[in-house]
């Protein structure tokens, strides 16, 4: 029998011999766990509230919230204090659509904790006739939740709905609060045994495994079909990583099966679709909506239907920095909230701008059809085959990541991509490891589709040609743009430093060169070669060989030639 043979259990109707009798274990301590917990029930301390010594009462409270706090599911989060709980029915509002059953964090009101204080504990106060029974006083919980940085309560690094693999290389697939990690895995499901170590052909096969279910998906190349798994696997592992790209699913026509791709990703690793929000223009509702969505603790969040070039500077914060700050809505109060969140995003010839060009990885499709919605499947019903397949496709994606790390994790001979070091390391090199190809190969086609980047390339070459070599100035610039607007520089600045009044505006120019300078773009760079009376001098410089950048063009002609057909001619 073959090693890629031996995977054949991750799928059997009945589990080998061992694991039955692990499963009989677990029941019994199941068992025993829920006798302890109904006979804690009935073992409420008794808290005795004395003139003086509310401080005590306080400190009492806690000490009876930290016996229970799993079972109540209180955590603290972000600098508060949080109680996980199940969406009992979809709810849509603007900035975000939930699917029935979600596990979401909600903080805890001074109601909601003097509620949990009267459920755990006795509270008693003396009077002329001896000892009654009263209810916690408000003031209590007000009290405790004022104790922001001294909870004792366990810290919460998110929720997940599967098994995920600690940095230690063992698997996390009990129920409950994991003390290791900091996350609480809410399944209750017995799942597939993940093999101690496995070998490279166990982790091959479970590639197969993985991608059987997306067998008829047309993926444009396969660079393309290595980012679909690596989202499978970022999704199930996001909660460990520091910082991983939003992924991106792209068609050149609708009903193509983009979104169903980005959906099932999801599925494996929570069990059901993303929450989704469709994604507004304005920059206030966009930061609002991370703000909301970071706070509720998704695991994956969904960018329905991008229709326009995807640009947030929000957004990009929220994908590379481990925390992301904000002010909790409607109060003046700072948030910190962890970033630990997998973010997708789907549209007609999706396309990515500014700053999230540099942190996104694009999955095409092109079914090469005019009407891609009347094929036909062997799997019509995709996302209920991968629910009723759940277990054996988080086992194979866990097999691929075990494997790799009792391999030592041997380094591959990829491209490094800066702030994205760790989930290179997780989940790009195992892939590479196993000989798919590297998903980070299609980032030249995210580079070269940003209209912000095109621009200001189209922009520096434009002052190539104008200047040459020669220094100048923003106010330079201004003086040859204005006598014929419609000349190569004028449509360039223009695209890149317009004002309300649809003209160049000499401040966004200004800004803009500060905001180019020093990069590369198209084989030029502009730099700044100090002040003059305070008036900042520029020059454009060819950019030593080699160093063009992702999506370089020659620096005369190329991308400003196609896109201003008359610079040539006007160079002549």
């Amino acid at each position: 029998m073959t090693a890629c043979q031996r995977q054949a259990p991750l799928s059997a109707a009945e589990p080998p011999l061992p694991d039955l009798l692990d499963k009989g274990a677990e029941m019994k301590r199941e068992n025993s766990q829920l006798h302890s917990t109904e006979k804690s029930k009935h073992e409420h301390p008794t808290i005795l509230l004395k003139p003086g010594k509310l401080p005590r009462a306080v400190d009492q409270a806690e000490s009876a919230l930290l016996g229970r706090s799993e079972e109540f599911r209180i955590f603290q989060r972000g600098g508060e204090l949080v109680r996980a709980f199940c969406l009992p029915e979809r709810d849509d509002d603007k900035r975000l659509n939930r699917p029935k059953g979600s596990m979401l964090l909600e903080p805890l009101s001074i109601t909601a904790l003097t509620d949990v204080f009267n459920r755990i504990a006795k509270w008693t106060r003396k009077n002329s006739s001896g000892t009654a029974r009263v209810d916690c006083p408000p003031k209590i919980s007000a009290i405790y939740l004022s104790r922001a940085g001294s909870w004792r309560v366990p810290v919460l690094a998110g929720i997940i709905s599967a098994p995920i693999l600690r940095k230690d290389g063992s698997v996390l697939d009990k129920s409950g609060y994991d003390a290791a990690t900091g996350l609480y895995l809410v399944s209750g499901e017995e799942w597939s045994r993940i093999p101690e170590q496995p070998t490279c052909a166990d982790a091959k096969a479970a590639v197969q495994t993985l991608l059987a279910p997306f067998a008829e998906f047309p993926f444009v190349t396969d660079e393309d079909r290595a980012v679909h798994v690596a989202c499978i696997l970022t999704a199930i592992q996001r909660r460990l990583l520091t910082a991983c790209p939003i992924f991106g699913y792209s068609a050149p026509a609708q009903r193509s099966g983009k979104s169903l791709l980005a959906e099932c990703a999801a599925i494996i690793a929570t069990g059901k679709p993303a929450a989704a929000t469709a994604i507004s223009g304005e920059r206030e509702e966009i930061r609002k909506m991370v703000t909301s969505a970071l706070r509720e603790g998704h695991l994956v969040i969904n960018l329905d239907n991008v229709e326009h070039p995807l640009a947030s500077p929000d957004l990009a914060k929220a994908i590379t920095q481990p925390e992301y700050q904000d002010r909790a809505l409607g109060t003046n109060r700072m948030l910190c909230l962890s970033t630990n969140v997998l973010w997708t995003a789907t549209g007609n010839n999706l396309s990515f701008r500014g700053d999230l060009s540099s942190r996104a990885l694009l999955c095409r499709i092109d079914a090469q059809v005019e009407s891609p919605e009347a094929r036909t499947f062997q799997i019509s019903q995709l996302a209920d085959h991968i629910k009723n397949n759940r277990k054996q496709l988080v086992a194979a994606a866990l097999t691929i990541l075990r494997a790799y790390y009792a391999a030592e994790r041997p380094r591959q001979q990829v491209e490094p991509w800066g702030g994205f070091d760790g989930w290179s390391a997780s989940i790009r090199q195992p892939l590479v490891w196993l000989g798919l190809a590297d998903p980070c190969k299609t980032r030249s086609v995210v580079l070269a589709d940003d209209p912000e980047r095109e621009d200001f390339r189209a922009a520096v070459h434009a002052l190539y040609g104008e200047f040459k070599d020669e220094e100048f100035t923003a106010k330079r610039i201004m003086r040859r743009c204005r006598p014929n607007p419609n000349r190569p520089l004028g449509m360039a600045m223009l695209t890149v430093a317009a004002g309300r009044q649809k003209e160049i505006d000499s401040r966004s120019l200004g800004w803009w060169l500060r905001r180019v300078h020093g990069r590369i773009l198209g084989g030029l760079r502009l730099e700044q070669l100090g002040k003059s009376s305070g008036v900042a001098r520029w020059r454009v410089v060819k950019a030593p060989s080699g160093q063009g950048g992702q999506g370089g063009q020659s620096p005369v002609g190329g991308d400003t030639v196609r896109r201003f057909p008359r610079y040539l001619k006007n160079q002549q």
